[in-house]
């Protein structure tokens, strides 16, 4: 056995075996197919964020776009599915992925493709990957997790090294190109637009603000997942702030359950189900989160943001951040029972947010959708490559 290989990590790369032979099957006897795009997902049954960005305006542009995508991790795949993977896989000059795709690592990408990791988050913020080496959480000893990215994208030229050292590819790999699901914040009359259709679909009055609640999991990962509301006292929350605003609470998608008082209270919307983040975004007024990486979009929308951290110390130990948690935090920082003062204390726009922008989000301009199709996608996609050779 190598050094680098672990039990676990050898078990790994077996269970994975009939996908690998697939794989080279089809690209021993078939080639690349000219402008096809493949997005992959095992988190989403739809394409959402980032890939859906992407494969709108490559549709537009006349590529032929194709998914193969499931709902979780445990969900499983057909036989016939995973044949048409194995194909779709081999044949298509791009392949994208924006989170954890374990099916495609222990595979040698031919000669030809662009495997590209457009990672569902801004910024830099919660390690991950092999930043969790030897962590909780973290890589196994061998791991083959993200290696064979041929590229990937950031936000920020600043945020580089820390998706290169996450993803452990070499930084050349990682571009800041900016975030494609960023684009739509720079449009003001879309906002405007998008702002008024959420606020109706969610009954919001016309005298009340939304305040989004929107926490990351705990847990090391998608199985694992949880987080306690509870930690809020919600029949307080609305008796000091239900006057001013409507409260929806958005948990992060691996988290499945939520307080009861959701289902039965007036001024609380349950929001678990909202598929598309940003639209929701632009309808919010005040955001109180703690470690998500929703931050870095609503930044770009320069509205106050309130930092709910009842477990910090807790949560820097077991997970940390690539950078001091202050070098986040554009707004109050709530302890404990503090979150009722810091929401009444809240504002935006200062020096601080306008710092935190260039540094985490400083490439998201509102064209780099177009930027990753002209620089990673479409090179890509003129011409076929052959087949290859055993």
């Amino acid at each position: 056995m190598p050094r680098n290989w672990s039990v676990k990590s050898i078990l790994q790369t077996l269970r994975q075996t009939p996908y690998i032979i697939g794989y080279r099957l089809v690209s021993w006897t078939r080639p690349l197919v000219p402008g096809r795009v493949l997005f992959l997902s095992d988190s989403r049954d739809t394409l959402v964020g980032n890939q859906k960005a992407l494969a709108t305006a490559l549709t537009a542009r006349g590529y032929e776009v194709r998914t193969v995508l499931k709902d979780g991790l445990r969900a499983r795949r057909t036989l016939g599915q995973g044949a048409q993977l194995c194909a779709l896989m081999a044949t298509s000059p791009v392949i994208v992925v924006d989170d954890f795709f374990p099916t495609i690592y222990p595979i040698k990408i031919r000669k030809g493709t662009q495997l590209l990791q457009v990672w569902h988050a801004s910024g830099a913020f919660k390690t991950m990957g092999f930043s969790r080496a030897g962590k909780p959480g973290g890589p196994i000893k061998g791991s083959k997790t993200h290696r064979n990215y041929t590229a990937a994208i950031v936000s920020s030229e600043q945020v580089r090294a820390n998706y290169a050292d996450a993803f452990g590819i070499d930084a050349a790999k990682v571009h800041a190109t900016g975030i494609p699901r960023t684009d739509i914040f720079f449009d003001n009359d879309l906002v405007r637009d998008t702002a008024a259709r959420v606020r109706a679909e969610l009954d919001i009055p016309k005298d009340k603000k939304l305040l989004l609640f929107a926490p990351t999991f705990r847990g090391n990962g998608q199985v694992t997942a949880y987080y306690d509301a509870n930690k809020v006292d919600w029949e307080d929350f609305i008796t000091r702030h239900g006057d001013e605003f409507v409260i929806g609470y958005k948990p992060h998608p691996f988290v499945k359950t939520l307080p009861e008082i959701f289902h039965t209270h007036a001024q609380l919307r349950d929001l678990s189900a909202y598929d598309n983040t940003n639209e929701l975004l632009m309808a919010t007024d005040l955001l109180v989160t703690d470690y998500s990486s929703i931050i870095f979009d609503f930044a770009l929308l320069r509205r106050p943001t309130v930092f709910f951290c009842p477990d910090l110390e807790e949560y820097v130990a077991a997970r940390d951040f690539y950078y001091p948690y202050d070098r986040y935090t554009f707004g109050p920082l709530a302890r404990d029972h503090a979150l009722m003062e810091a929401v009444t204390a809240a504002d935006g726009g200062d020096m601080t947010l306008d710092d935190f922008v260039e540094f985490f989000v400083g490439a998201c301009d509102g064209r780099s959708t177009a930027r990753v199709i002209d620089q990673l996608i479409a090179p890509f996609l003129g011409t076929g490559t052959g087949v290859d050779q055993a």
